[in-house]
């Protein structure tokens, strides 16, 4: 028996799956997510799939760790990104291989006896946070006041009334920053594409994770300094930050729950903002970073993941 991951043999998060499903007495075949760019064989024949020359017919449970979709390349120069010369080229060929990778996902996702965590169509909607913060809201969760527009007068009118307001792109990607005097005269710039703007909340960052419903780890994420965007903090980035257990309230466990599955999500990753009695969501991620978390606290993420996977398949195999 064996199982598929979509990923990186680099990345640390495909590794210490690999070895826990081997631990369970599984074999894993990293499927490497740029292995077309790479000039991998790749081959699909009457229905069947080919890696490497190798046939993966009899996988049955896969976890994607990265999808790869279609992007234009650059590099930085001058402290701008500017274009490849012949990015026309890069951007073509990579929106081959996405649509090669996501056709075979949507096939084994739609593949009798066959699991995949987390599907592709769940993945991809997650990058939409529109569907998001509408998902929370639907099952109760409390989510910051928001305005999504490309209205300059409106974003003016939703500043002065909230005060403290940061902005962030639709599709995620960049840091979240806070809407000044500066952001406030540029506005004229959204009218070509709708940006998010919400209420800063205040509070601690919590990280809580979960895998088939099931709640394995909720932590603070600890910073020297707080930042408006954890992810921003040197400390984070580098690998120095620490992380404080969180017992959540019962009500605020079944709101993560309820999300998740409303998502399609089997494995999720959920950011909450905590202060008082306050929890206010903030955004799902369906492959989330959390091997810091279980390296430094000892949370069984990836042992709970790799159960579920193999469980997953043995279930359908033995109905």
């Amino acid at each position: 028996m064996r199982i598929g991951i979509f990923g990186a043999a680099s990345d640390s998060q495909t590794q210490v799956l690999a070895r826990e499903a081997t631990a369970l007495g599984v074999d894993s075949v990293i499927i490497e997510s740029e292995a077309l760019a790479q000039g991998e064989p790749l081959s699909f024949e009457d229905g069947s799939t080919y890696y490497r020359r190798q046939c993966l017919d009899d996988l049955r449970a896969f976890f994607l760790r990265f999808i790869p979709l279609p992007h234009v390349p650059t590099l930085e120069r001058d402290d701008e990104l500017v274009l490849y010369e012949d990015w026309y080229v890069h951007y073509m060929h990579s929106r081959e291989h996405a649509s090669v990778f996501l056709a075979w996902l949507l096939k084994l996702q739609h593949q009798e006896g066959t699991l995949l965590v987390n599907p592709p169509q769940a993945a991809s909607v997650l990058q939409l946070k529109p569907y998001q913060l509408d998902a929370l809201r639907s099952v109760g969760a409390a989510v910051p006041r928001t305005l999504i527009s490309n209205d300059p007068e409106r974003v003016r009118a939703f500043h002065a009334q909230v005060k403290h307001v940061i902005y962030k792109p639709v599709m995620g990607g960049a840091i979240t920053q806070m809407l000044e005097e500066e952001a406030l005269e540029g506005l004229e710039a959204i009218t070509h594409s709708p940006v998010i703007f919400q209420e800063r909340v205040p509070g601690d960052d919590l990280r809580v994770m979960l895998v088939g419903g099931e709640i394995v780890s909720s932590v603070a994420i600890v910073t020297p300094e707080q930042h408006l965007d954890f992810r921003a903090d040197p400390a984070y980035s580098s690998g120095e930050a620490s992380y404080r257990e969180v017992k959540l309230p019962a009500a605020v466990e079944e709101q993560c729950r309820k999300a998740a599955r409303l998502c399609g999500l089997h494995f999720a990753g959920i950011d909450i903002k905590h202060q008082g009695d306050r929890y206010v969501f903030l955004e799902l991620n369906s492959s989330p970073m959390y091997y810091d978390v279980e390296y430094k606290l000892g949370h069984p993420i990836t042992a709970a993941l790799a159960r579920y996977l193999v469980e997953g398949v043995r279930a359908r195999k033995n109905p």
